[in-house]
């Protein structure tokens, strides 16, 4: 059966969030295996999704769903950044989902393949994203498409408690 890879539209929200969901908790379980304190510190603030947030990324017209026989089976959401990292525009991916029954089969590279083409017709120089260490199918995806991975800092400050 093939897939459908096309951009997300608004009737796309049930679906996401159901797969945001799903993967999220499959993140958290991991986690509360792997590494405790980070677990708890994730669940205190712990990820939703609103309407806001989804449309959010489908107004940015460069988030897309893939699809099998008209069900959402994956999506990559990101948005365009103009003037960081040294580049002029670049694209910024978020996430990138597949439900579990459907991993490799080819859904992550042809939703991330729409990603670069996509970047490609909007003059979009540089395509950027986050890649949990410990997520090697994710790796081992954008190195098969040509992606520089490299090891995963991340610094932050929050300013509200």
């Amino acid at each position: 059966m093939k897939f459908i890879v096309r951009q997300m539209v608004k009737e796309d929200y049930k679906l996401y969030k159901r797969l945001f969901d799903e993967a999220y908790y499959e993140y958290l379980q991991d986690l509360k295996r792997s590494n405790p304190q980070q677990y708890h510190k994730e669940i205190q603030n712990k990820r939703k999704v609103t309407s806001s947030r989804f449309n959010f990324y489908l107004n940015t017209e460069s988030s897309f769903v893939a699809e099998k026989n008209g069900e959402v089976i994956g999506y990559v959401a990101s948005q365009t950044i103009n003037y960081q990292h040294g580049v002029d525009k670049l694209l910024w991916i978020e996430y990138i989902v597949t439900k579990k029954e459907h991993r490799r089969q080819g859904v992550a590279t042809l939703l991330l393949k729409k990603l670069v083409d996509h970047a490609k017709h909007k003059r979009i120089d540089r395509i950027y994203t986050t890649i949990n260490p410990d997520n090697t199918a994710s790796i081992k995806l954008h190195k098969k498409l040509g992606f520089k991975v490299k090891n995963w800092k991340t610094a932050s400050f929050q300013t509200k408690q």
